[in-house]
């Protein structure tokens, strides 16, 4: 999908949303389907400045960000994320293994490295995790979806 789009749903039956952010539309088609059956309101953006502006509007819960993208790179977004919104759950997706990016993703506290392609079970079982980490921060600390700005929920990366 070129822009941002919400897939269809009874909101009031989901929880938060899931924002994917590819410069690929075929993954970012290929992660709904994915994430289609979950509890939870998938979310695409085709880049970087639209994944952002999705967060500032949604209940964004985890980003799920392809590591190679023209205007900045996931790990690069991933930290913006981590730095306006620690309590979030943040996962790279990248087509390139290597020493590198497994490194980036330390320094920025991803909580999880996903290689394309990703095994859909693993990467749902990622997601499910993060999103009921965030859900209680959230509980815990009513105003994090607003400010939630010392609390990082402490996944995989940090």
């Amino acid at each position: 999908m070129a822009d941002s789009a919400v897939r269809p749903g009874a909101r009031g039956s989901k929880r938060g949303a899931v924002l994917c952010v590819d410069d690929e539309p075929q993954v970012l088609t290929a992660l709904q389907r994915a994430l289609r059956q979950e509890s939870y309101e998938v979310v695409t953006a085709a880049d970087p400045e639209l994944a952002l502006d999705c967060i500032d509007r949604l209940p964004v819960e985890v980003v799920i960000a392809d590591e190679r993208m023209p205007q900045m790179n996931g790990s690069e977004l991933l930290a913006e994320v981590r730095r306006r919104w620690p309590w979030m759950g943040r996962i790279i997706l990248t087509g390139v293994a290597g020493r590198e990016i497994m490194i980036r993703g330390l320094e920025e506290q991803v909580d999880f490295l996903f290689y394309k392609p990703w095994d859909d079970d693993v990467l749902r079982k990622a997601v499910g995790r993060l999103v009921r980490e965030v859900e209680r921060v959230r509980a815990r600390h009513p105003a994090t979806g607003e400010s939630g700005r010392e609390f990082d929920i402490g996944g995989e990366g940090g």
